[in-house]
């Protein structure tokens, strides 16, 4: 049966992780910067291409809030979520479905997979490296007219 402390850390810090991955969510669809960032490590990594990332929570608010300017709306919903936690880390990955509204109206579903590396820190869990690389459009992607602002070379 194991350690019943290790077990009960174990379903903690798994719950813990879980809201990580709906406050993310929230926090973006909501436009709520600071309910957004809270889910980062100082030091956290979004990884958006196999080219792209943003390093620290600074590049990470810049990066968003521009997609903020380039989408009239978004909402995601995830999962699947799976988690493996070894200690004060961990390492996830779950699915994500994203509808996007541009300004002209025109809605575009999509989605993909992110996969995720945790860190505890003092105790709390955090979002240390997403990368969100994996997705896939259902619609027609938004031409370079339907979105004003580029938001993946800030």
């Amino acid at each position: 049966m194991g350690d019943i402390n290790l077990r009960v850390d174990r379903l903690e810090s798994e719950s813990s992780i879980r809201r990580l991955v709906a406050e993310y969510c929230h926090g973006a669809d909501k436009r709520d910067i600071d309910r957004f960032l809270s889910v980062w490590t100082p030091d956290a990594v979004w990884q958006m291409s196999a080219d792209v990332s943003f390093r620290g929570k600074d590049a990470i608010e810049r990066v968003v809030r521009a997609q903020w300017r380039a989408f009239a709306q978004y909402v995601h919903w995830t999962t699947n979520v799976s988690l493996v936690v070894s200690g004060d880390t961990a390492d996830g990955e779950c699915d994500v479905a994203v509808l996007v509204r541009l300004h002209n109206g025109r809605w575009i579903r999509s989605g993909g997979t992110y996969r995720d590396r945790y860190r505890r820190l003092d105790g709390t869990w955090f979002i240390a490296h997403r990368d969100a690389s994996i997705g896939f459009d259902i619609d027609l992607p938004a031409e370079a007219s339907e979105v004003p602002e580029r938001f993946d070379s800030l």
